[in-house]
This record gives structure tokens, sequence and C-alpha cells, in this order.
């Protein structure tokens, strides 16, 4: 009996041993933080590897006011493991709330003032978080969100089809409209028209072009596919950049000008395109002048740009494709009426009818006769939401005004997030449909 018990305490030793040097092992990826407090394995030794990796990826930042960012390990099905840290040496509770009632309770590491929670997300989905410390819920929010697609066959580049040429045309110095603003630009000329150059082309503009032409998604390979196919006509794409401003001191970031060319909804982005950039591309090639031979695409604040762009000058743009579009109220505060014992103050210079996306529905409802516009809205259900209003609710109300006037438009729900994946995705369904008659 004696040497049974001695072996027995022999056994447990060696596996207390075991187990603690598993626990002591490094940890390397958010997926085996979620492991372990999933398990509930979360021993000194375990704690101690979990803020090393904490401490490491998080080298240098400042995780006490709740602006620090999640980390993630992504799963190749979709979706990710999401582990949030926070450090906090007197917290009785921390806790991660985000929106639709959902909150993660942290975990305080032993030994340590490091605070841990973590989530497995599924794919196409998506979540606002803040950070609630004693009941008390930090200012800001940060976003996490998954979305992962298949490849459709036309986004792939095919043997035997002809391969466009995408021209670097270098930097743009704006002159005229947002002077000194400066900004890449690429041209794509499909095979087809260097063989018929007398033949007037169709054109499509892509904002935030460099995101167009490159990477996954990319348009040029689409275009030669659906070109080869003759499922849209021969034409020459054109992928602008968002112009930005050099920095005026050394050391110092150039400032970005998007927000003032896509955001603000007048004709001063369509006609700049016109006069500085379109002139060119109509100098070296020959483009049918029908606006109803001319697209423009974006995402995000650039596809509220494209439909801006048809909106007012739909003498050069009638077809429309938006992604995730920020069809959202932009205005600041001090941009509202106030109103007084002298009656509603207006500065007419700051608020008026166009400017922001977010009246669009209320315009396509109301202004007749309608204009000369076929659109594809697509969006996902796990959009933004936040200050500037709830992405996807504009999306429908943009699609519920087209539909009411009885416009020529497609809508495209999804459940992804803000990004542009899900447009690149759909992209070969969405250019055929838009060039349609």
């Amino acid at each position: 009996m004696k040497v049974q018990l001695q072996r027995l305490v022999f056994v447990c030793l060696l596996t207390l041993l075991y187990t603690d040097s598993v626990f002591a092992q490094a940890v390397k990826s958010a997926k085996e933080v979620h492991d372990a407090l999933e398990k509930g394995a979360v021993n000194a030794a375990r704690s101690a590897a979990i803020k090393d990796y904490l401490e490491k990826q998080y080298e240098g930042k400042n995780l006490t006011d709740g602006s620090q960012k999640h980390l993630s390990t992504r799963i190749d099905a979709g979706g990710a493991y999401v582990v949030w840290a926070f450090r906090s040496p007197s917290a009785k509770t921390i806790t991660v709330v985000a929106e639709k009632g959902r909150s993660w309770p942290m975990t305080r590491l032993k030994e340590s003032d490091l605070w841990v929670a973590s989530e497995k997300f599924p794919n196409f989905s998506s979540a606002h978080y803040r950070f609630e410390v004693d009941g008390n819920r930090l200012k800001g929010s940060e976003r996490v969100g998954f979305e992962s697609y298949p490849v459709l066959p036309d986004s792939v580049q095919k043997p035997g089809v002809p391969k466009g040429e995408l021209i670097d045309m270098g930097t743009h110095v704006a002159k005229n409209h947002f002077p000194g603003a400066e900004r890449q630009w690429w041209v794509y000329v499909p095979e087809q028209y260097k063989s018929a150059p007398d033949t007037p082309a169709s054109l499509i503009v892509f904002n935030d072009g460099g995101g167009f032409c490159k990477g996954d998604g990319n348009a040029c390979i689409v275009l030669d596919n659906l070109i080869h196919q003759k499922k849209v006509p021969v034409c020459i794409a054109v992928f602008v950049n968002p112009g930005s401003f050099p920095a005026k001191m050394a050391g110092a970031e150039p400032r970005s000008n998007r927000s003032d060319e896509y955001d603000t909804c007048t004709p001063r982005y369509a006609t700049f395109l016109d006069e500085e950039i379109l002139s060119i591309v109509r100098e070296k090639y020959k483009i049918s002048p029908d606006p109803w031979d001319h697209v423009m695409c974006g995402s995000s604040s650039g596809a509220s740009c494209a439909f801006t762009a048809a909106w007012h000058r739909n003498d050069l743009f009638r077809r429309v494709i938006s992604f995730v579009g920020s069809y959202c109220d932009f205005r600041q505060v001090g941009d509202y009426p106030v109103y007084s014992e002298q009656g509603f103050k207006l500065d007419a210079n700051k608020f008026g009818q166009w400017k922001t996306a977010h009246d669009y529905p209320g315009l396509i409802r109301k202004v007749n006769p309608k204009r000369e516009i076929k659109v594809v809205l697509q969006d996902g259900e796990n959009d933004l939401d936040n200050i500037l209003g709830n992405w996807f609710l504009a999306n429908e109300e943009m699609a519920a005004a087209l539909a009411y006037s009885g416009y020529d438009y497609k809508f495209i729900p999804g459940k992804g997030i803000h990004s542009s994946q899900h447009g690149k995705a759909i992209l070969p369904e969405v250019l055929t449909w838009v060039w349609e008659k």
C-alpha cells in the first residue's frame, strides 16, 4: 500500500511538472491566448507566457486609455481569433462592450496588471467595441470585422485572353481645381482597342484607383476577361488616387485631400476629372462622348463621390458602381441651422442641399424629372455604425429612394463589413450588369 501511494505521488508530481512546462511554453498567437482562456488553463506560468506575448505585441503602446486595438489570428475558412488587452493595477472589473448587447469580461493575469479577453469571430462578423472600467465606458471605439469571399472565374487571369496594358501616368499636380494637390494615376488600355484605335472606346473611372488596379480583385484582369467575352464594351479604364498636399515641414506627413474631394457633394471633383485628368486621356485615346458610355466606380467615400459625379455632371457620367457607399451625414454640428429669437440662422456657405451624401435619398425622391443614371449599390449589414450614421441603413435608404423614383438600379446586400472586399469579389458580375443597355 505504501509503495502504491509513493508511485501515485510520483505520477502526480510528474504530471504537475509536465503541465507547468506546457503552460510555460511561449505564446505565439491570439489563437493560443484564446485557447488558454477558453479552457480556463491560466495558471501563473501560463499567465506569464501570455503577459510576455502581449507586451511584445504592444511594445511602446499605451494600454490604459482604451485606444489600443485588438490582436488577431486569421482562420483559413474566414474569421479570426481576437484578443483584447488592458493595463490597470487597481480596477475591479474591466469589460469589452459592443453593440447588440455583446460584452466580454476581461480576466486579470496572475501577478500582473494586465487584463485580457478573447473571442472567436466567424466569417462575416464584426463588432464596434469600447472598454468599460469599473462601470465607466471609455471614450472612443475601435472595430473588428472579418469577411472572406470566393474568387470568381473572371477575376483570374486566363490563358489565351488578350492582356491589356496598365500605364503608370506618374504624379499629377492639380492646377485649377484643388490646386497643388498631388496624386498618382494609371490608365488601362485593352488589347482590343490597340487593334482598332479609330473606334471610340467606352470609359470607366475608378476612385481610389491604386486599390483597384493592383492586388486582389484586380480590375484590369476582370476587364481583360469580360472584354474578351464581349460581356462589356471595349473600354479605357482610368484609376485615380485622391490628392494630397505635400508636407510643409520636414518630417511631417502629407495632408490628404480625399474627404474634400469625395465627401463634398458638388460637381467640383467631376469637373476636375473632366478638365485635368480625362482631357489628357482624350488626347491620347479616342473616347466616346456619350455619357451613357461612361462609368464611375468607387468604395466608401469614393462610392458616394461616384454618385455625386453622375448626379451633378450627368453630361459626363450616367453609370455608377457604389461599394459600401458613405451616404452618411458628414456635417459638423455647427453646420446645422441654429434657432434663436431672431429665427433660424443659416450660413449658406456651410449648409446646403448639396453638402453631404446623407441628403441623396430625399433628393432622389423629390427631383423631377429624374436624372439619367443607372446605379449598382453594394453594402454589408456589418458595415459601420458611428457618429456619422449607419452605413447599411443609409444604403438601404438609397435603394428605397431609387426604387420609389423608378431608377434603373441594383442593390446587392451582404453580411460584410466596411471594406471593398465584397465589391471586388463580385466585380465581374457588377461590371456586366452596369454595362447592359
